[in-house]
């Protein structure tokens, strides 16, 4: 009878052992889940704009309207935009250190705060839930206050026809930090996690020190995100649920006297 315990005890212990050394059962992706939320935010927002009159009808309206329908679909979501913006990290390549001493730092920028009492919560959330899309829209709007026109717009058809891939230099899901390489240039980006939004709190662009200094740069602007308004005509948005696309820069803003983009929150590109 002892026996027959000590044996039943034991298959009880290998039992327990076996199930705590199990691994756990990792999350679902949440592909089905996102694009099924998305072909409805999708389906809403176009329905909502085949009932209004082309004339008199702007960007800004748009975007508004996009904005109300995302936070009524996906707006509470945010478990599961959170979900969804780690996997997006995840995907992304490891970034190879960068060995500083072999760079120039061609320029830097940092997000202001807003004054007190002013809110920097964006309202078109649409476009900075993840954190990949943030990185590309901050810089693009950095990069568009900073190049000359020329420039400006010969990057941009360099990157419709060749789109460069962020690393992750870090994944926390709170605090990621993002590396851009195009071709021997590099742009690191530190973005913060916000309720359910992201901002780009510094970006950096390096030039090998073999290349020499940029000659001619400008004064920068702060990083920040980007100026209010909304994505520039013809910028196409990334296919729903990829996240990780690096879509062309958006079109060289007319020449006038430049706002900072970290004094107001802006739209970004839909969807990442």
């Amino acid at each position: 009878m002892k026996k027959v315990l000590v044996c039943t005890c034991l298959a009880a212990w290998v039992a327990i052992v076996a199930g705590c050394s199990s691994p756990p059962t990792p999350p679902a992706n949440t592909d089905k889940e996102f694009e099924k939320l998305y072909k409805e935010y999708s389906a809403r927002f176009y329905e909502n704009m085949t009932t209004k009159p082309e004339e008199g009808l702007t960007p800004a309206q748009i975007t508004a309207d996009a904005s109300r329908i995302w936070e009524e679909i996906l707006g509470t979501q945010k478990d599961l935009l959170k979900r969804r913006a780690e996997e997006s990290l995840k995907k992304l390549d490891t970034a190879t250190p960068v060995q500083e001493d072999l760079y120039l730092e061609v320029r830097s920028g940092t997000r202001k705060e807003p004054p007190a009492g002013q809110s920097q919560l964006p309202a078109e959330k649409q476009f900075f839930w993840n954190p990949i899309t943030t990185a590309q829209i901050a810089l693009d709007n950095w990069l568009g206050y900073l190049l000359e026109q020329r420039s400006y717009a010969l990057r941009s058809v360099m990157l419709v026809n060749a789109q460069p891939t962020w690393e992750a230099l870090d994944r926390n899901i709170d605090h990621p930090k993002l590396l851009l390489r195009q071709g021997p240039m590099l742009f690191l980006l530190d973005l913060s996690r916000k309720d359910d939004y992201y901002q780009a709190d510094k970006i950096r662009w390096l030039r090998p020190k073999s290349m020499g200094p940029l000659p001619g740069m400008p004064e920068a602007p702060a990083a920040g995100t980007p100026p209010a308004g909304v994505p520039a005509p013809g910028t196409p948005a990334p296919a729903p649920g990829t996240g990780a696309s690096t879509p062309p820069a958006p079109a060289k803003p007319a020449a006038k006297a430049p706002e900072k983009p970290a004094d107001k929150a802006g739209p970004a590109r839909p969807k990442g």
